[in-house]
């Protein structure tokens, strides 16, 4: 770090410094407020900052070992509806969020650059954002979010290339865009309109030609046109690859046990037993896969901590 500089060979020397930095610093004062004036308005600023990041970042490695309960059985979770959660991890940005219904509780978005140590609200209010269908991470830091606008819930996809401070509405890409179709039997997916294997169908995950969805407490893959069923007690999906990975309860983990299942693949693959409380593991969770050229890596969110698991 460099050494200070000493200012002390008069007084008169050090007051005409003290004014040259007074008035430096009411120069930048002006050019910032300057700057600021030539973006948006103030109601077009989706982004503020947040409070205190409402969970830890830990990484653990799911164990092996659990507790049995010989008599216990998984208790159905049902649809979490607007606590519903979105978790995307990029490689300069995490991105998650709380759906939100249409005339109901808001929905909340929230973006960090440092790993989850901070984190700012990027909600898109200033679209009218009141439900998020999707939110997906891209290019590295930008995200995409299917969401439902205004008080006639108009559905189209947002974008942001400025990371959350601004959202733009792209038609175009929604029209060829993956979602929950709310309050229907139905999902979209790439633009097309496939019957969903339940009345209330969510957490519906999508890349490349691989697709999942959570329906009545089970996983299912979208092979085509069909659904086939992967895993009952799903809480979470994810994809990467040609690989769902689902988070799931079962009788023999005290938490929730991650699971792979490839689409050439008869049976299951075990990633372990990650240990939560009672009520995170029963709580809404999100799950999200991030692939890299060596391995793949799993991002649980589960009450207010996020656990990094290796796939």
């Amino acid at each position: 770090m460099p050494r200070p500089r000493s200012f002390a060979k008069s007084r008169g020397g050090a007051t005409l410094i003290a004014i040259g930095l007074i008035a430096l610093t009411v120069a930048a004062v002006g050019l910032s407020v300057a700057a600021l004036r030539q973006g948006r308005g103030p109601g077009d600023v989706d982004a503020t900052v947040g409070p205190a990041p409402t969970f830890t970042y830990a990484v653990r490695t799911p164990t092996a070992t659990a507790t049995p309960t010989a008599s216990a059985s998984p208790t159905p979770a049902g649809a979490p509806g607007a606590a519903e959660r979105f978790l995307s991890v990029g490689a300069d940005a995490m991105w998650r969020a709380t759906a939100g219904a249409c005339g109901g509780a808001a929905p909340v978005v929230e973006r960090s650059g440092d790993n989850g140590a901070t984190w700012q609200s990027v909600t898109p209010t200033a679209k009218g954002a009141v439900q998020v269908l999707s939110l997906t991470s891209f290019g590295g830091r930008n995200a995409t979010a299917v969401s439902a606008l205004g008080a006639n819930c108009t559905l189209n996809t947002l974008r942001t290339y400025t990371d959350g401070r601004f959202w733009e509405p792209y038609p175009d890409i929604f029209a060829v865009d993956t979602y929950v179709l709310p309050g229907e039997r139905a999902v979209i997916i790439d633009g097309t309109r496939i019957a969903a294997p339940c009345a209330t169908p969510w957490g519906l995950r999508s890349a490349g030609s691989t697709t999942a969805i959570v329906c009545d407490d089970a996983a299912y893959r979208l092979d085509g046109q069909n659904w086939r069923r992967l895993a009952q007690a799903a809480r979470a999906v994810a994809v990467s690859g040609d690989t769902v990975y689902i988070a799931q309860t079962d009788a023999a983990c005290n938490g929730i046990r991650i699971t792979a299942h490839s689409s050439d693949a008869t049976g299951a693959s075990d990633l372990g037993c990650t240990t939560l409380d009672a009520a995170d593991a029963a709580g809404p969770l999100a799950l999200d896969a991030s692939s890299s050229a060596s391995a793949t890596v799993l991002t649980l969110w589960a009450g207010s901590r996020l656990i990094d698991i290796a796939g």
